[in-house]
Parts: structure tokens; C-alpha cells; sequence
């Protein structure tokens, strides 16, 4: 986990005082903490969108993009305004790219053309928004923290292998599909220059904090893929060409969905609801809003342990809901309030609810500013980010349960969850 070189905490009594600014913790402090944790949600985002959508084609991998960066953006700034945790960053997470990626196999599998399943996608978290709101409203969030520790970690290990298999295929650069474990195996059919920048990406993320701990992980990764498809298009014609080209993100073609009319023509293929629909997307959404939130809960409950202070559960699960729903409604990828960009924030010296604003105010400026230069972010570089957060977030850990007998029941817990 990166963290700059002077962590800042402060022990906390009550969320009221720390969500309310005094005269000594200077804007400067919420600010730096904002910039820094937006410089590990942005990557993230981008890459959780795109290994969303590029399951309906490469074509799609724009859209997934431009729905990562919305999320980003709305999520920051919408969520840590109800003061349930003010130190909370909300961003798109692995849990909604992993149950949102799934949803998108399920939907295609059935013939569904692809934008009847990007409005059925979006009704899906349309939905687990409006189920985060009923949790918080009936005092849930008491209720979720209860849920067992194997059970927790056994979802964690589970998501961390749905990214690893879903992601594999784009670093190696070969479709899937039924002949998928044939490309695997077959390391003839793999892209040379996809498995160059892929691999590149994996090394700046993994040892790129040896070197300089002022840039967080994510953005390591993306230099290292940024300058080996640099180095790789210096020598091959075809990777200096955007249109065509597998292994680039691609124009944002979903960018317009922040404007009024973006919105309202997307809201124009999904609506009327059919019960048909509801009944595709309502156990989906229910996981979703359940991972979401657990996720989210996880992550306060371990910035309290940091911090000595307490967040609202409830209050909290309000406000994820809300900035769900607004993302929604935008088009954007649904997320939860993570562990990596909320620690960020805390170690670099945010304090209130103005340091999660700044990380969406910073997101939503980079996607303002930047949309045309992330049309050529390399897929296979995307990939290999992944590939590294699935193998830190799954719990090696839990196999160490199978040494002792009394904790042989935790370990089968974890691993029916994974199942």
C-alpha cells in the first residue's frame, strides 16, 4: 500500500467533530489528501469500466472508460456529503466490477444486443442504490457488520478470482469464448505487444514503490504500460493509429452522459421497466448492494481503528446510496467506499468530508480535461492493474484455517463463498 512519507492522524471523539472544520486543519490539508487519493481512484475507475464493457466488443471499451471516470467523479462528490465517515473515498470498486462484469456475460450469453444489456446494467444499480437507501434507512448498517469474517474474506477471494480470469485473456491479448482455456494454453495465439505492456504495467506497479513512494501504485502501473506501448509504437506503424487499434481504450463515446440530453437519451433505452426486466436484474442488484455496502462498512471500520473515531453506519449507507443513484442515473459504474484511496487520503493528511469532495472534484476534472488523451490508454496495461489488485485482495492467508481442526469449518465457510 503506498503512503507518502509523513503519515498524519488524528484521534477523533465523535464524527460530528471530526467532520467539522476548526481554525488550526487548514484547507491545505484536506486538498492534498483529496489530490492524492484521486491520483489512486482514477486508474482504478478507468480500469474496472473497461473490464466491464469490453465484454459486448473492443468497440465498447470507450464506453466502459468514460462510465469509470463518471463514477468517479459522482461517487466522490456526492457520497461524503451526509457525514456518515467524512474521511471516506468513494470510487468504483472490485466487488461492482466483478458482479457488474458477470451480469454483462449473463446478459450477452442470452443474444441480448449490447445496448439492452448496458440499460439492464444500469437498472441493476439503479436498483442496489435504492436497496443501499432502504438499509440505511432501517438501521442496517448495524446489522451488515455482523456478517462472519470468513465470510467476508471468502467474498474478497471470490471477487479476486473472477478479475484474475476476466483479465488474464486481455493481458495475453486473445478474445474468450469457448475456446478460451485453448488460447490459455496456446502461447502462439498471444499478442506480443499486449503481453509487453501488460507485464510492463504489472513490474512499475509492484516495484515502482521501491523507487519513489510519492506516486501511488495505480499510477506507477499506468506510466509503466504508458511508456513500453510508447516505446513499442516508435517501431510498429500500427499502434500510432487510434481507430482500429485492440489495444487502446478508444474515444470516449459515452462522455456525453453528464450533459442533460446525455442523460436523457440514455434513460430513453431503458425506460418503460418490464417485469421481464426486473426479474433479470433483482438478485443481481440485492448482491450487489449487499457487497457494496459490506465493502464500504470494511473500510470504515478499519479507518476508525487508524483514526480513533467512529462513523455513522447508517448515515454512511445513505449516502453510498445516494451517490449510487446519481451515478446511476448518469450512466456511470457503481462503487463503494474503498480501502486504497480512503487510506491514501487519511496518511496524507485528510481529515473531513471537504478532502472525499476534492477527490471527486479532481476526478471530474480529469475526465473534463483528459478525455481525449485516455483514448489511448493501453487495455493490456489496464489489465495488468488488475491483475495485481486481484492477487493482493484474495486471502492466502485463509489456508493457513486448514492446519487446525477447530478451524476447518471457517476455511469450508470461505471457501462455499467462493464457490
Amino acid at each position: 500500500m503506498w503512503t507518502p512519507a509523513t503519515p498524519s492522524s488524528e484521534c477523533r471523539r465523535s464524527p460530528d467533530l471530526d467532520s467539522d472544520r476548526r481554525s488550526d486543519e487548514p484547507l491545505s490539508a484536506d486538498l492534498w489528501g483529496g489530490l492524492s487519493a484521486s491520483l489512486v481512484a482514477l486508474p482504478s475507475a478507468l480500469a474496472y469500466g473497461v473490464s466491464i464493457y469490453a465484454v459486448l466488443g473492443p468497440a465498447w471499451s470507450g464506453v466502459g472508460a468514460a462510465a469509470g471516470l463518471i463514477g468517479a467523479s459522482l461517487l466522490g462528490l456526492i457520497a461524503p456529503l451526509t457525514r456518515g465517515a467524512p474521511r471516506l473515498v468513494t470510487a468504483p470498486c472490485a466487488p461492482a466490477a466483478a458482479v457488474m462484469g458477470a451480469l454483462a456475460v449473463e446478459l450477452a450469453s442470452k443474444g441480448l444486443p449490447p445496448e439492452q444489456v448496458v440499460a439492464l446494467m444500469i437498472l441493476t444499480a439503479f436498483l442496489s442504490a435504492v436497496f443501499q437507501l432502504i438499509y440505511g434507512s432501517l438501521h442496517g448498517g448495524r446489522l451488515i457488520k455482523f456478517i462472519p469474517y470468513p465470510v467476508v474474506t471468502g467474498y474478497l477471494s471470490g471477487v479476486a478470482i473472477i478479475i484474475f480470469l476476466s483479465q488474464l485473456p486481455k493481458l495475453l491479448g486473445i478474445h474468450g469464448g469457448p475456446d478460451l482455456a485453448r488460447g490459455l494454453l496456446s502461447p502462439g495465439t498471444w499478442s506480443l505487444p499486449a503481453v509487453a505492456v501488460g507485464t510492463s504495467a504489472m513490474a512499475a506497479m509492484v516495484f515502482g514503490p521501491n523507487l519513489t513512494r510519492r506516486l501511488p501504485p495505480p499510477i506507477l502501473g499506468l506510466m509503466g504500460g504508458l511508456i513500453a506501448y510508447a516505446l513499442l509504437a516508435a517501431r510498429l506503424p500500427a499502434l500510432r493509429v487510434l481507430e482500429g487499434n485492440g489495444l487502446v481504450v478508444g474515444p470516449l463515446a459515452g462522455a456525453g452522459a453528464l450533459s442533460l440530453r446525455g442523460l436523457m437519451r440514455l434513460w430513453g433505452t431503458i425506460l418503460p421497466v418490464s417485469f421481464a426486466d426486473l426479474a433479470l436484474v433483482l438478485i443481481p442488484a440485492l448482491t450487489l448492494s449487499v457487497l457494496l455496502s459490506m465493502d464500504t462498512l470494511k473500510t470504515c471500520v478499519v479507518v476508525d481503528a487508524l483514526t480513533r473515531s467512529r462513523h455513522d453506519s447508517d448515515r454512511t449507507l445513505l449516502g453510498q446510496g445516494a451517490a449510487n443513484l446519481v451515478t446511476a442515473l448518469a450512466g456511470g459504474v457503481p462503487g463503494a467506499g474503498t480501502m486504497g484511496a480512503t487510506l491514501v487520503n487519511v496518511t496524507s493528511g485528510g481529515r473531513t468530508l471537504y478532502s472525499g469532495v476534492l477527490c471527486g472534484a479532481f476526478s471530474l476534472a480529469a475526465f473534463l480535461a483528459l478525455g481525449r488523451l485516455v483514448a489511448w490508454v493501453p487495455r493490456p496495461a489496464l489489465a495488468g492493474i488488475l491483475l495485481v489488485v486481484a492477487w493482493r485482495m484474495f486471502d492466502r492467508k485463509s489456508f493457513r484455517l486448514l492446519r487446525q481442526r477447530s478451524t476447518i469449518v471457517d476455511f469450508a465457510v470461505g471457501a462455499a463463498v467462493i464457490a
